[in-house]
C-alpha cells in the first residue's frame, strides 16, 4: 500500500475534509482524486462511507460559505480578483455572470464538476445578493452530488483497483509533471505576451476619463457604447450620461446601425 494510501487510512476523514476544504477556497488540490481514493478505502473495509461523505461535504460547504460571504460583503471586486488569477482575466467575469444569470441557482447542482464555475459560483451568488437559505440548499446538494458521485467510483472501483492505479501515477509522476509544467509555463508565457499586446494597442487607441469628457465638450461626433457586464450594469445601471447599452449578444446589432464616420468609444468596467 503506497505512502498516501495509508495516510488516507491513517487520517482519512480529516484529509477528505481538508483536501475539499482548499479545493473549494481556490486552491489547485485534487479534491476528485482524493474521493475516489476514498471510495476505494471504504470498498476495502478501511474508512466508512457516511463518514467519508459527511467530511467531502462539509469541507466543500465551508469553503463554498467562505467565498458567498466575501462576494456578499465586498461584491463585484471580488470576482474581479478571482478572475485576474485565470488565464483569460478580460473574459472570466462576463462569461462567468451570463451563464449563471441564464440558468439560475441550479446550476449549483453541477458547479463542482466544473472546476472554474465551481470557484467563482459561490462569490457571484453573494454579489448578487441571492437569499442565504437558497443558495445554502442548492450548494449543499451539489457538494452531496460530487461527493458521493466521487466517492461511489472509487468504491465501484475497489481499493485493489485504486492502489494500482495510484502506483502507477506515482511511476509515472516524474515525466507527467515534467510535461505538464511545460505545457502550463509556455502556456502561460503565450497568454501573457498576447495580453502585453493587446494593452499596448488599447494605450494608443484608448481614451481616458478626462479625455473623453474633454471632446465630449468640444462637441466631437462620438458614440459611448456601454459594454458591461450584466451583473455590473445592476450595480451601477448608468455611468456615463447619454452611453448606448450593448449586450454580449448586441453588439454586432448595434454596430451595424451606426455610422462608419462616427468614433466609437466603448467601456467595460
Amino acid at each position: 500500500m503506497s505512502d498516501f494510501l495509508i495516510l488516507l487510512v491513517r487520517y482519512g476523514y480529516l484529509v477528505v475534509f481538508g483536501v475539499l476544504l482548499l479545493e473549494n477556497l481556490g486552491l489547485p488540490v485534487p479534491g476528485l482524486i482524493v474521493l475516489i481514493i476514498a471510495g476505494g478505502l471504504v470498498a476495502g473495509g478501511k474508512l466508512g462511507l457516511p463518514l467519508v461523505i459527511v467530511a467531502g461535504v462539509a469541507g466543500a460547504l465551508i469553503g463554498d460559505l467562505v467565498w458567498y460571504a466575501l462576494g456578499r460583503w465586498r461584491g463585484r471586486p471580488v470576482l474581479g480578483f478571482l478572475c485576474r488569477l485565470s488565464l483569460n482575466p478580460d473574459t472570466c467575469v462576463g462569461s462567468t455572470e451570463r451563464f449563471f444569470l441564464r440558468h439560475g441557482m441550479p446550476t449549483l447542482l453541477i458547479a463542482k464538476f466544473l472546476p472554474g464555475l465551481n470557484t467563482v459560483a459561490p462569490p457571484l451568488m453573494g454579489t448578487l445578493r441571492a437569499r442565504f437559505g437558497s443558495f445554502f440548499a442548492y450548494d449543499l446538494g451539489g457538494a452531496l452530488i460530487f461527493t458521493v458521485v466521487s466517492a461511489g467510483i472509487g468504491y465501484g472501483l475497489g481499493l485493489e483497483m485504486v492502489d494500482r492505479v495510484q502506483a502507477a501515477a506515482s511511476q509515472l509522476g516524474a515525466f507527467v509533471g515534467w510535461g505538464a509544467a511545460g505545457f502550463g509555463l509556455s502556456y502561460v508565457g503565450w497568454r501573457f505576451v498576447l495580453r502585453m499586446r493587446v494593452r499596448k494597442a488599447l494605450r494608443s487607441v484608448g481614451l481616458t476619463p478626462d479625455e473623453l469628457r474633454r471632446r465630449q465638450e468640444e462637441g466631437a461626433d462620438l458614440v459611448v457604447v456601454d459594454v458591461r457586464s450584466p451583473l455590473a450594469v445592476k450595480e451601477k445601471p448608468r455611468l456615463i450620461a447619454g452611453a448606448l447599452r450593448a449586450g454580449h449578444e448586441e453588439i454586432e446589432r448595434l454596430a451595424a446601425t451606426l455610422s462608419r464616420h462616427q468614433t466609437i468609444v466603448a467601456y467595460c468596467v
